[in-house]
């Protein structure tokens, strides 16, 4: 389902930059010092350097290799205040955040850190890969999160037809078999990084899930981050001319969601913003600008 295909090695020679060194982003390096009990700055940065070239050996995408995996994409969303709030209004005895795209955890156990119950904060990914790496790059400091592995795309997953079953006041995250069972029961859904890897279609399709997963009660968000373009379609890639991914715009995107939510029923948020952080995307895009499509879709 992927469109981007045959994404380039960086720069023979060449090494990430380790992000953490920025005082930009000075709360990062204060939550992992406290989360992995890594106190020296030396050391820290050792120990997620190592974590990372692990993490791209899996997953060889520009994302890891920029370390975007402690930049705090979640916490750092400009949505995610609001979207934090608004859940706090529910009455529900369950308040279930789920993250999308999940990696190796670290931007849920960031929610945890936040406040967030612990048994209600649910890690999904594709790769069984990232629980081990996850509870290795957090050591003895930090307890097991839940950590569902499985693809959304498939039904034996998640079945968009399938009626669920009346379930009690809540749910035990740690032992679910599929994602059935979450429909229309969770509070919050984030989803960085995720839309752009695949094609117009699977898109709409991923919305469209994540649409019936959430609850009906006010306040209920799913957000996120993403490429984004100024124009909505398949955008290339100037590495190879085969290469490509379908980009939304900030039109576009609300659009999406207004065709699937009835009108009236949710407050759309899109946002579109140039990056002005130091990344080493410009092996990936060129001398280009690099768009990033910030956005939410909450229960009113």
């Amino acid at each position: 389902m992927s469109v981007i295909l045959k994404l380039p090695l960086p720069p023979e020679g060449s090494k990430p930059v380790y992000p953490l060194d920025s005082p930009s982003l000075s709360d990062q390096l204060s939550f992992y010092k406290s989360k992995t009990g890594i106190q020296d700055n030396e050391k820290l940065k050792s120990h997620l350097c190592r974590i990372q070239e692990r993490i791209y050996e899996l997953f060889p995408f520009p994302c890891v290799w920029n370390f975007d995996f402690v930049r705090g994409k979640v916490v750092n969303n400009p949505m995610y205040k609001d979207v934090f709030q608004s859940a706090k209004t529910h009455a529900l005895p369950q308040k279930i955040f789920v993250d999308f795209g999940s990696n190796v955890g670290s931007d849920l156990r960031q929610v945890i850190h936040d406040g967030w119950k612990r048994e209600d904060a649910l890690a999904i990914d594709v790769l069984p890969e990232w629980i081990d790496l996850g509870n290795e790059l957090f050591s003895k400091f930090e307890p097991p999160i839940p950590y569902f592995i499985g693809d959304i795309f498939k039904t034996e997953v998640f079945d968009p037809n399938k009626k669920s079953e009346p379930l009690g006041d809540s749910l035990d995250l740690f032992s679910l078999k599929d994602l059935n069972d979450l429909k229309g029961r969770v509070t919050i859904i984030s989803a960085d990084f995720m839309f752009h890897l695949f094609g117009e279609k699977d898109q709409e399709h991923l919305a469209q899930c994540f649409a019936a997963l959430l609850s009906n009660q006010p306040g209920s968000s799913i957000f996120g981050l993403q490429r984004g373009s100024e124009h909505a379609g398949i955008q290339k890639l100037p590495y190879a001319p085969e290469a490509h991914w379908y980009g939304h715009s900030a039109e576009s995107w609300k659009t999406l969601w207004e065709n699937i939510f009835d009108p009236g029923t949710v407050k759309i948020v899109t946002e579109m913003r140039e990056s002005q952080e130091e990344t080493q995307y410009e092996y990936i895009h060129g001398n280009r600008k690099v768009l990033w499509l910030y956005w939410s879709v909450t229960r009113i």
